[in-house]
């Protein structure tokens, strides 16, 4: 199965673009998102998957790089957003992601089940590295195992948990064994999770290897040509890519990392940034307007994110299920997406909502019905007096320096003052917020914190797992129930995706009852394009795939 979103476990709250954010007014109550609109905005069709086609070469183009500077170039150390935006154009996974989010054969020529147990990866010939060397099946093999090395501490290590052994079983093949049946494992090897590296580029390199100094050797349509660790990333195009028919239209493409709000805005308006992704919701007004581009806004499910509350502790009141119920039962989703968020974004009464249903979307959005209902404060005051929880406090986390998550903290603990009980707000520096994903100690105060998590892919079972299942990368509450353990596990080893669907809901109907993570709403995807550039992605595969060498000249 693909990855999960690492966002909140490593960078705290998970929002690109976080440290950009500006003040929005937060006012009133609404049943629903109202759209930006602006000469400069388009909305997304739900049909639409890409800017366009590029039909022109260009000499170079500049990109955001999100919200702050890679912290490494090594593909598999530190899946987020900077990271993933910009490295799987220089070490692409060996299975594409289309914009659309369908998988198709790249360095692996195909994937295939032999047994229930057993995957064959046949690889592509005379695929050669940056550096001009061949890519062979010892390459492949050494760089998936990578992902099961502690001393890697890769952070997709989890996807492969179940996987018993990687190796190449000739100069064309690697096999790899499971220790249960794992059919959506190739989601996994679609994303960074499934990069290639040189082998020997990477030993003699040691932990210098990603580094801004050393940099990477891969296979992708760009080449590591320099980064200066902090402002500006810098590809060449590989003209030695195998795949001659998606060669990168642009010469140089650099990656930029905006120090504030006002110098990623000035840089789009002006023209010297060219294009963004996950941009901030609160910029929408200011870029609307803009002379040089178009703004680009999503659909209800155009992104697998959420903004959740995640339980951190096992004691104290909001242990209770009741509580937590009382809660989730009291927010005025609507009214945050609407008034925090400006109509880019869209109430979320499940973890796992319509951007993440990446199969059966009838069955999903069936069951997510169910859920939708309005707050309830009298029936959230029962709950909290059930659970004798009345003037109880909890110590609810944020990152001070997000003015929207300050705002949806400040609407949390005004409604939780409604039902009888309080929640105590501390603000942690954005740059600190991290330490919260990644150090119990850091924990420890907070009974619950604001966080944005997302999977790669639109696989429900994934976040399912992420925050509901067992040792889940953000379940710190050590919240644990064996029948949905059960139900994931029964999920994971479905190749019916009836049948999956089936498990997964399941496991879903527990978790909306236990709560271990309260949702809050989901975001919309935003792009920003230059109006002399086309072909930029408009889902979040960009996450995963070479997505930069389809930008070019209209």
């Amino acid at each position: 199965m693909a990855q999960h979103r690492r966002t909140a476990r490593l960078t705290g709250f998970g929002l690109a673009g976080a440290v950009l954010l500006a003040t929005t007014a937060c006012s009133g109550s609404g049943s629903g998102s109202s759209t930006p609109s602006g000469d400069a905005i388009s909305s997304i069709g739900t049909n639409q998957v890409s800017t366009g086609t590029a039909t022109k070469d260009v000499d170079a183009v500049t990109w955001s790089g999100d919200y702050r500077p890679l912290l490494s170039l090594d593909p598999v150390k530190v899946p987020d957003y900077p990271e993933e935006t910009a490295i799987p154009n220089i070490c692409e996974p060996l299975i594409r992601v289309a914009p659309d989010y369908s998988l198709s054969p790249g360095l692996a020529a195909s994937y295939t089940f032999t047994n229930p147990t057993t995957l064959v990866l046949k690889l592509r010939q005379a695929v050669k590295f940056s550096d001009g060397a061949p890519m062979t099946s010892a390459d492949v093999a050494f760089s998936l195992n990578r992902n099961r090395d502690p001393n890697v501490a890769s952070g997709y290590g989890f996807a492969f948990a179940k996987v018993k052994s990687i190796a190449a079983t000739d100069p064309s093949t690697v096999t790899i064994t499971f220790t249960q049946p794992s059919p959506t494992f190739p989601n996994t090897l679609a994303t960074l999770a499934g990069a290639v590296v040189r082998k020997s580029f990477a030993e003699a390199k040691g932990a210098a290897f990603g580094s801004p100094d050393t940099g990477v050797v891969c296979t992708g349509p760009f080449k590591f040509t320099s980064y200066d660790g902090s402002t500006r990333l810098v590809l060449t195009r590989n003209d030695d890519y195998w795949d001659t028919a998606r060669k990168a239209r642009a010469k140089t493409f650099t990656f930029v990392y905006a120090t504030d709000n006002s110098a990623l805005v000035n840089g789009l308006m002006s023209g010297q940034i060219q294009g963004a992704f996950n941009l901030p919701s609160n910029l929408l007004d200011q870029l609307g307007s803009a002379p040089s581009g178009k703004v680009y806004l999503g659909g209800e499910g155009s992104t697998p994110v959420n903004l959740d509350l995640l339980m951190a502790k096992d004691t104290g009141p909001g242990a209770d299920p009741r509580v937590r119920q009382a809660l989730s039962l009291v927010i005025d989703r609507p009214a945050i997406a609407k008034t925090i968020f400006k109509g880019a974004s869209d109430p979320l009464y499940k973890v796992v909502g319509p951007g993440l249903w990446g199969y059966e979307r009838d069955t999903f959005r069936a069951a997510y019905q169910s859920m939708v209902r309005q707050p309830d404060v009298p029936a959230a005051k029962a709950l909290v007096e059930q659970a004798n929880a009345g003037g109880a406090t909890l110590t609810l986390g944020y990152p001070s320096g997000n003015p929207q998550l300050v705002q949806v903290a400040t609407v949390l603990q005004q409604e939780a003052a409604q039902i009888g009980f309080t929640l105590k707000l501390v603000g942690v520096p954005n740059q600190q917020y991290g330490s919260l994903f990644t150090d119990p100690a850091a924990r420890k105060p907070f009974d619950l914190f604001l966080t944005l998590n997302y999977v790669e892919l639109p696989e429900p079972a994934l976040m399912d797992q992420l925050f509901g299942g067992t040792g889940g990368g953000t379940n710190f509450s050590g919240y644990t129930n064996p029948a949905v353990d059960q139900a994931l596990d029964q999920a994971n080893q479905a190749s019916d995706p009836a049948a999956r669907a089936r498990f997964v809901l399941e496991a879903e109907a527990q978790l909306a009852k236990d709560l271990p993570s309260i949702p809050i709403v989901q975001p919309r995807a935003i792009v920003f394009q230059n109006n002399q550039l086309t072909g930029a992605p408009l889902t979040f595969a960009y996450m995963t795939s070479p997505w930069a060498a389809a930008i070019g000249g209209k």
